[in-house]
């Protein structure tokens, strides 16, 4: 019988870092255009305010509704949703006023929006001008979980169509259909927080848990394991079913490890909730083994 493994996408098949710097050049750039500044001007002041966030990083974070749905430290894409909440907040700081009323001014409505834009544009270029960037080894390591006897379901909010593409040029059957060797559910709205505020609390943080697009795809794969990188976007929610005993909860939760992973979560394991730490998802192969044996 095979281990059904859902795994995310972004941070687990790939080390987004120097996407995620894309990232954060575009929207410096993007906001030298609309505040008609010098980018070398905006620049030094959008390192100020990465400073001031990551000096607080319990306090920011990608906050598509005003709720944190993931904190700063937990990821490089929030980086650059982070620093448009800073600039949304900062009462008390002109440069950072001046720069939200130009952006506002241009017709984005919110930051969040303007953020946004500059992730999906960024994100998009980087795709077009860089072969898939994906993990070394990263063929190796998917064959060497099938032969474990793994069945590996990825689910992404990236686009299903980033996600085909990118395993289909290393030689992989990937595929956004129902059925074959590995499939992928693509924008999956794992940031999307539901109408109550229900959440958790790690450390200092509150993690909203109430996911519902999320939920339903926990509850349609029904997965043996569950594996990311961030822990408010990818094991949040799963922990709270296991907790709860729900029948349709993972059996074991994974969390990639990455030199940017926060000791909130790393130090205790986020409260007991992680089962593993890995450095790379080939080393699920192990997990699935035991897992096997033991059901024997």
């Amino acid at each position: 019988m095979s281990v059904k493994i859902l795994s995310d996408f972004d941070g687990v098949w790939t080390d987004q870092v120097h996407e995620a710097e894309g990232v954060k050049r575009f929207l410096v750039a993007e906001t030298a255009r609309l505040a008609r500044a010098s980018v070398d001007e905006t620049r030094e002041h959008f390192e100020r305010f990465e400073a001031r966030v990551k000096a607080e990083p319990a306090r920011f974070g990608w906050a598509p509704d005003g709720r944190i749905t993931a904190y700063v430290d937990e990821d490089p894409f929030c980086e650059a949703n982070a620093i448009a909440m800073y600039l949304q907040q900062a009462r008390d700081d002109s440069t950072a006023q001046r720069y939200a009323a130009a952006i506002l001014a241009d017709g984005f409505g919110t930051l969040t929006k303007f953020a946004d834009h500059c992730f999906l544009t960024a994100t998009s270029t980087f795709r077009a001008e860089h072969p898939p960037a994906l993990v070394p080894r990263a063929r190796e390591m998917y064959e060497a979980l099938v032969a474990a006897g793994a069945e590996i379901v990825v689910v992404s909010n990236s686009s299903a169509e980033k996600i085909v593409g990118w395993f289909r040029q290393i030689g992989l059957e990937a595929s956004d259909g129902p059925s074959g060797p590995l499939r992928v559910r693509g924008s999956a709205g794992k940031f999307v927080i539901g109408s109550s505020d229900r959440s958790i609390a790690v450390g200092a943080r509150r993690i909203f848990v109430d996911r519902p697009k999320y939920l339903s795809v926990i509850v349609e794969e029904d997965p043996d394991i569950v594996i990311g990188d961030v822990f408010s976007l990818d094991l949040a929610l799963p922990h709270v079913l296991r907790s709860e005993g729900d029948p349709r909860a993972p059996d074991a939760l994974v969390l990639r490890r990455h030199p940017h992973t926060p000791s909130w979560v790393l130090d205790t394991r986020a409260g007991g909730a992680i089962d593993h730490v890995v450095e790379q998802i080939g080393d699920l192969a192990e997990i699935v083994r035991r897992r096997r044996a033991a059901s024997r």
